[in-house]
């Protein structure tokens, strides 16, 4: 059985359709979105639609998603200028959407489990087992031992995720964690969108790969420069660069 897996969209259509493109050329038997839809671009309703549209495809949502849908900014005070940038675009995005599209994003799972045979679980979530992403996260940097820690009790040994802009493919201990982020903006240095491919082979044999796919990114990022999104040059820049805005204060 052949997954394809992407997440990370963050409202930016060319991105995504570049990736779709490369996506429908693997004739894959499932596709799975990773959360993050929404933010940091400047067109979510388009990218719920077209995500909406998708046949055979399963949705995971993402911890920004929940920040729109469950007006983050009425229940939390921002912890830095970075947050209060985000929430403030939490609430523009909010009114971009439509109730039938905020109804659908509200449902979506926090994960997704596929079990081709008894016994070989493949397990899909956006942040951390445990955590939507907002307090946790599996940043590459982290040792095999503190990446343990967090995995802790799952069981599947193979398991896929998003919500970290830099795509991985990671041995710890007997078990497989794929990170396929991101189509919007990479900041790993490495500006091309993302997505991944895991096969399960039979007799408990898994094979993963991460691949990326050719994109002319300067209209896009023009785009975003001059769109609604206020400081719309920190988001040109990371599709431009692959980097983050703020290097000195990354997210996770």
């Amino acid at each position: 059985m052949k997954f394809v897996l992407y997440s990370d969209i963050h409202a930016q259509m060319p991105q995504l359709e570049a990736v779709q493109a490369a996506v429908d050329a693997e004739k894959a038997d499932k596709e799975v979105v990773i959360g993050d839809l929404l933010m940091l671009g400047p067109s979510p309703s388009e990218v719920v639609d077209n995500i909406r549209s998708r046949p055979n495809t399963d949705v995971v949502v993402g911890n920004l998603d929940l920040w729109v849908t469950q007006k983050r900014w009425e229940t939390h005070e921002p912890r830095s200028p970075h947050q209060a940038w985000m929430f403030n675009m939490a609430k523009q995005t909010r009114e971009m959407l439509s109730e039938d599209q905020l109804d659908w994003i509200s449902k979506l799972p926090f994960s997704i489990t596929y079990s081709p045979e008894m016994g070989h679980d493949f397990f899909i979530f956006h942040g951390t087992p445990y955590d939507i992403g907002d307090d946790d996260a599996l940043p590459r940097r982290l040792t095999d031992d503190e990446v343990k820690e967090k995995i802790k009790g799952v069981t599947a040994k193979i398991m896929a995720h998003g919500h970290i802009h830099g795509p991985y493919v990671r041995e710890v201990g007997d078990q497989t964690i794929v990170c396929v982020a991101a189509v919007g903006m990479q900041w790993d240095g490495d500006p091309r969108p993302s997505y991944g491919v895991v096969e399960y082979l039979g007799n408990g044999e898994w094979r993963s790969e991460i691949k990326h796919v050719e994109f002319d990114c300067e209209e896009q990022a023009t785009y975003n420069e001059n769109c609604w999104i206020e400081h719309g040059d920190r988001i040109a820049g990371m599709i431009r660069t692959g980097y983050f805005w703020n290097p000195d204060h990354m997210p996770h």
